[in-house]
């Protein structure tokens, strides 16, 4: 099983289009992976520029590219699009990384407590984030794309 540290620190972001880069680090750091574990070093693991570049960023919204690299490291992840009480079940549950399609911007998800998500954001204030979003944000900011990724064999993904 592997360890997680929803407490890792988050670094600010260096360009405008590594923010997924940002957060598979983050949450690398958080499992205690020792791979790809900055901006840069996780800009190349992903797979620049076929599946990352300056002029798009992170090219699958789906963060399907983000669950394989994760599952490569011994942490398999699934891609989802909840809704907004699903999200708050997973994060109760499990770390995430999630996108916001209208918001084009990667985070962590590092818990949820009250209907608030706790997130591991590289770009602090960017639309109006900083360490928190709450459900008028996931409408604003989605659809959201989500990886999951369960710690433990047995735990639901989503209840019905």
């Amino acid at each position: 099983m592997l360890a997680y540290d929803p407490a890792t620190p988050q670094y600010p972001q260096t360009a405008d289009w590594t923010c997924s880069a940002c957060s598979l680090a983050w949450l690398n750091r958080a499992l205690q992976i020792d791979n790809a574990t900055d901006e840069w070093s996780a800009v190349d693991y992903i797979g620049n520029p076929e599946n990352i570049n300056a002029t798009y960023g992170l090219m699958d919204g789906s963060g399907s590219v983000l669950a394989a690299r994760l599952g490569e490291q011994g942490a398999p992840s699934v891609c989802l699009w909840p809704t907004w009480h699903q999200v708050l079940e997973l994060a109760r549950l499990m770390p995430l990384l999630a996108g916001g399609v209208a918001w084009n911007h990667w985070v962590g998800v590092r818990s949820t407590s009250g209907g608030v998500l706790y997130l591991a954001n590289s770009a602090m204030g960017w639309c109006g984030i900083g360490d928190e979003l709450v459900a008028s944000d996931w409408t604003n900011l989605g659809p959201f794309a989500v990886v999951a990724v369960p710690l433990q064999r047995d735990l639901p993904l989503i209840s019905a």
